[in-house]
């Protein structure tokens, strides 16, 4: 609420909604992704192979799920997905509503896609795996004129006395390119408004 009216946001679908239902959809998608997502810990399984892979494509499908509900006339989501001419796998790519893979593939066409979005369940806790996704970003939207963004599910801006914030340790390293928080590791607690910008960002495009 500001000045005391509920900020409206459109849905492609629905017309206009408040900006409460963003707010519930951001506790939806990280209660969905913590209670679909398994360690080997919790299940007795998988103790020589990690479940990273599962719990990734988990959290890309219900991230999906919930932005294609919102966004604008004209464009889809899709992912994991490749980009035409690129070796590496994209968690999510914003792309023309009409845009179809490569025949046989899940290649697009490198003209139809409007943002690259870099998915996290538990965040980066690594500089050094900062600075790569970074130089990464960079190189696409050098050589390929391709724009990227970060979204986390969980990451660690409360810790501790002692630990480390990395939310601001993320946003630092990677500016300029954007960055989404949904929840803290730690305390389970939602930052606030993350999902409504991540949204809106997209959207942009």
């Amino acid at each position: 609420m500001r000045g005391g009216q509920a900020l409206f946001h459109y849905n492609s679908g629905m017309g206009y909604e408040p900006e409460e239902e963003l707010s519930t959809e951001q506790k939806e998608i990280v209660s969905k992704i913590k209670s679909l997502s398994k360690t080997s810990k919790e299940t007795g399984v998988g103790i020589r192979f990690s479940w990273n892979n599962y719990n990734g494509k988990v959290t890309c499908n219900i991230v999906k799920h919930y932005l294609g509900r919102r966004l604008r006339k004209g464009l889809k989501v899709v992912g994991p997905a490749f980009i035409k001419g690129l070796p590496m796998e994209f968690d999510i790519l914003i792309v023309d509503e009409k845009a179809e893979p490569e025949e046989f593939t899940d290649a697009y066409d490198p003209k139809s896609v409007h943002l690259i979005v870099e998915v996290k369940s538990h965040g980066t806790y690594s500089e050094d795996a900062l600075k790569r996704i970074k130089q990464t970003f960079e190189r696409l939207e050098r050589e390929y004129g391709l724009k990227c963004a970060y979204l986390a599910i969980r990451e660690s801006g409360r810790p501790k006395r002692g630990g480390r914030n990395w939310v601001k340790v993320t946003q630092e390293l990677l500016k300029p390119y954007s960055s989404y928080f949904l929840s803290d590791s730690r305390t389970g607690d939602l930052y606030p408004n993350q999902w409504r910008q991540f949204v809106e960002y997209v959207n942009s495009f």
